[in-house]
C-alpha cells in the first residue's frame, strides 16, 4: 500500500522529466479545466443552455466526478511528502495550502446544493471559474508570480497601508471641500472614497467630479500622488521576479555542473594525452 501510494502521489504531482503518467494525468486535468472554464462561459450565452442542457449537464457530471476523485487522491498521498506526514494534521495543513484549497472551491458548488437545499445555484455555478487557477499547478509563471509575492509581502503589505492611509485622507478632504457644493454625490466621506479609488488609481470614470477650486486642485494633487503610488508596488514586483530568476538560473547552473563532474567522475584521465579513459578503452 505505501509503494501504491508514494506512486499516487507521484502522478498527481507536477510531471517529472521522464514520467508518462504523470505527465498524462497533468494533461487530462488541464483539457478539463480549459473545458469546465469554456462550458461555465458558453452558457451564459442566451439560449445555449436551453438548446444544449444535457451536453451541459455531461460535462458538469463528468468535470465534477475528475475533479473530485483528484482531489481525494491528492488529499490520501499527501502525506508522502515530508512537510504533511502526518497523517490528520498533515492531511488538515495540506488542505489549507492556497492550490489544493482551490481544488476544494472547485469541487463544492457541485455538492452545495445536495448539502443546502434552496442554496443559490447561480452563483454557485460562478463559483466554478476558481477552476481555472488549477492551472496555476501546471504554470510556471503563476508558481514565479507566487514566490515573488511571498517574497516581497512585507513591502507589499506596507504599500497597502499607506495607499489607504492616502484615500481615507483625501477622501475626508474632499468631502469637507465639496459637501457644500455637491452634497447628493459627496454625500459622505465613504462616498467620497469611491472617488479617492477612482482618482488615486488613475481611472477617472466621471461619475464624481469636484466642482469648487479647491477640490481641483485636491483632485490634481491626489492624481499625481497615486500615479507615483501604483509605480512603487510595480517596481517590488519587477525587482521581485529578476531575483527570482536569476537564482532558478543559478540553480540550474549548479545543477548542470554537478551533473557535469558527476558523469566525468566516473572515468579515468588519461596521464599522458587528458582524455577519459572508458571501458572500451580498457579492453582495446
Amino acid at each position: 500500500m505505501g509503494r501504491i501510494k508514494k506512486r499516487v502521489y507521484e502522478i498527481v504531482s507536477s510531471a517529472e522529466e521522464g514520467d508518462k503518467t504523470s505527465f498524462w494525468f497533468d494533461m487530462v486535468i488541464i483539457c478539463l479545466i480549459i473545458i469546465s472554464v469554456g462550458e461555465l462561459i458558453i452558457a451564459t450565452i442566451p439560449g445555449m443552455l436551453e438548446h444544449y442542457f444535457w451536453l451541459f449537464v455531461v460535462v458538469e457530471i463528468v468535470t465534477a466526478v475528475a475533479f473530485s476523485i483528484e482531489y481525494l487522491l491528492r488529499m490520501w498521498s499527501c502525506t508522502e511528502d515530508e512537510q504533511y506526514h502526518k497523517p490528520i494534521i498533515g492531511r488538515i495543513r495540506y488542505a489549507l495550502t492556497p492550490l489544493v484549497l482551490i481544488d476544494f472551491i472547485s469541487i463544492l458548488p457541485y455538492y452545495l446544493p445536495f448539502l443546502i437545499p434552496g442554496v443559490n445555484v447561480t452563483f454557485l455555478r460562478t463559483l466554478r471559474v476558481f477552476r481555472f487557477f488549477k492551472l496555476g499547478r501546471y504554470s510556471r509563471s503563476f508558481q514565479l508570480m507566487i514566490r515573488v509575492l511571498e517574497r516581497n509581502r512585507e513591502s507589499l503589505l506596507g504599500m497597502v497601508f499607506i495607499i489607504m492611509v492616502v484615500l481615507i485622507v483625501a477622501a475626508s478632504l474632499m468631502y469637507q471641500i465639496e459637501f457644500t457644493a455637491q452634497p447628493d454625490v459627496f454625500s459622505s466621506i465613504p462616498e467620497a472614497m469611491w472617488w479617492g479609488i477612482v482618482t488615486i488609481a488613475t481611472i477617472g470614470y466621471g461619475d464624481m467630479v469636484p466642482v469648487t477650486p479647491m477640490g481641483k486642485a485636491l483632485g490634481f494633487v491626489i492624481s499625481l500622488v497615486g500615479i507615483g503610488l501604483f509605480a512603487l508596488p510595480a517596481g517590488i514586483l519587477a525587482s521581485g521576479f529578476s531575483e527570482v530568476i536569476k537564482e532558478e538560473k543559478e540553480i540550474q547552473k549548479k545543477e548542470n555542473s554537478e551533473n557535469y563532474h558527476n558523469t566525468t567522475e566516473k572515468y579515468d584521465i588519461c596521464p599522458h594525452c587528458g582524455r577519459e579513459i572508458r571501458p572500451e578503452d580498457r579492453q582495446k
